[in-house]
């Protein structure tokens, strides 16, 4: 959401992220010599095998069996994505390790995100009523000339990734306007999609809207009202009943894609369903080939072209096989072992009651959905370098940080004495007897 993108005409050159990145290290740097930034937080698990993978990817770059080889985007352009989102990923965890801070910090980054989501919904809106056909190619809207989001289908996969945080905004503020607003989000969001034409986007919003309503329904009762939902199955009902109406009358563009696939398989004999199906069955066999290191970032097209000729794709449209064939399956496993680690930590804050600090408890659920909608976008589409993904990782360990920071401040508050009696925290629950 940089003005260049936003108003090319007005900034055509002037790139803020440069300078966010600037004042991030130099706060980060501040934070280190005011003794703000708690450096136990780089121990999670999660860090080591972000480093663990960006290695293996540099190291997939030097030794790949293909030094001269082509591709759409090359290699060095990928590198360096890389670089700079773990760069900013452990200069942002650093920032967001300080507890003192932590409702503004949390909460701030959550509303950008929800805000770049709502500013893209209205975009593609805005572009449908203002009749902008030219922005439109084979009957689906294009993304912003010149951003990095790349094409329909990643810019359908950021809008689910934040519709959590704006569905769930719906629950947990308390302000009537905010809450009237995420509502009137939702049929403009689904609008939207079906104007982007991501058939993986719609599935992963179908799942993602039902595992929060889901969760939301299984919500334990807690010491605060915020966290005490009400009405959760009426709103389901709603949700979905809208959800079909919207697809019925707007998103008949995206289901006569569908139609039209299949009737060109039935037409095709042997062709497969989708395209896709090649990608998968080509990067299963360059997995094969080069399983310790893959092939090389970016030499996907030329490993395929040169080793099987006769089944030539471009991409793995599957970001698992992009990393598994390109850089290696060891690569492939961490990035799924990633996955695993998410739903740990969501588990653990749910299992020690992080709904009695609502914020926390709706980052937890946010970020899980968000990863969740990430994780099936990826399903199909090759999303190694993007952005969000690395951004709800970082904020849902800091997430997990925090909380536990909070619940280690509160077991050291617990009423104790020297005579043997029990040992209470902050709910009541007697941990443990005093010795």
């Amino acid at each position: 959401m940089q003005p260049k993108y936003i108003w090319p005409w007005t900034f055509p050159d002037f790139a803020v992220s440069k300078f966010l990145a600037i004042f991030s290290i130099v706060a980060f740097l501040i934070a280190i010599s005011t003794k703000k930034l708690d450096a136990s937080i780089y121990r999670n698990k999660q860090n080591f095998v972000l480093l663990a993978m960006w290695i293996l990817i540099h190291l997939s770059e030097i030794f790949s069996p293909y030094p001269v080889y082509f591709a759409g985007v090359r290699a060095e352009i990928v590198l360096d994505a890389f670089n700079t989102i773990f760069i900013m990923y452990f200069v942002g965890l650093g920032l967001l390790s300080n507890v003192e801070h932590y409702k503004k910090s949390l909460l701030y980054m959550a509303t950008m995100f929800a805000l770049i989501t709502v500013y893209y919904v209205y975009w593609a809106n805005s572009m449908y009523l203002d009749s902008r056909w030219d922005m439109f190619t084979g009957g689906r809207l294009n993304p912003p000339s010149g951003t990095s989001i790349g094409d329909q289908n990643a810019l359908s996969s950021l809008i689910v990734m934040g519709m959590p945080f704006i569905l769930l905004g719906f629950f947990y503020c308390k302000n009537i306007y905010i809450k009237l607003s995420c509502i009137g989000v939702l049929p403009l969001l689904w609008h939207s999609l079906f104007l982007f034409g991501s058939r993986g986007a719609m599935l992963a919003i179908l799942f993602t809207t039902m595992a929060i309503l889901k969760v939301l329904s299984n919500n334990k009762k807690s010491d605060d009202s915020a966290t005490q939902f009400k009405y959760v199955k009426s709103f389901k009902l709603i949700i979905t009943f809208g959800f079909v109406v919207a697809l019925a009358y707007q998103g008949g563009a995206m289901l006569n894609r569908s139609s039209e696939t299949a009737a060109q398989a039935q037409q095709g004999g042997d062709e497969p369903l989708n395209p896709r199906l090649i990608s998968w069955s080509v990067g299963k066999k360059l997995v094969g080939n080069f399983p310790l290191l893959g092939a090389g970032p970016q030499r996907f097209q030329m490993a395929s072209n040169t080793l099987y000729p006769g089944e030539s794709v471009h991409v793995a449209h599957n970001t698992f096989l992009n990393f598994a064939a390109n850089t290696g399956l060891p690569v492939g496993l961490f990035f799924l072992y990633l996955f695993w680690l998410q739903y740990k930590n969501f588990k653990y804050c749910v299992k020690n009651n992080i709904q009695n600090y609502p914020l926390l408890d709706y980052l937890n659920k946010a970020c899980s959905a968000a990863l969740f909608a990430y994780f099936i976008s990826a399903l199909f589409l090759d999303l190694i370098i993007f952005e969000a993904f690395y951004f709800i990782l970082m904020l849902n360990l800091a997430k997990l940080f925090i909380f536990k920071q909070l619940l280690t401040h509160t077991t050291e508050n617990h009423s104790h004495d020297t005579q043997g009696n029990k040992i209470r925290n902050s709910n009541g629950m007697i941990i443990k007897s005093a010795s």
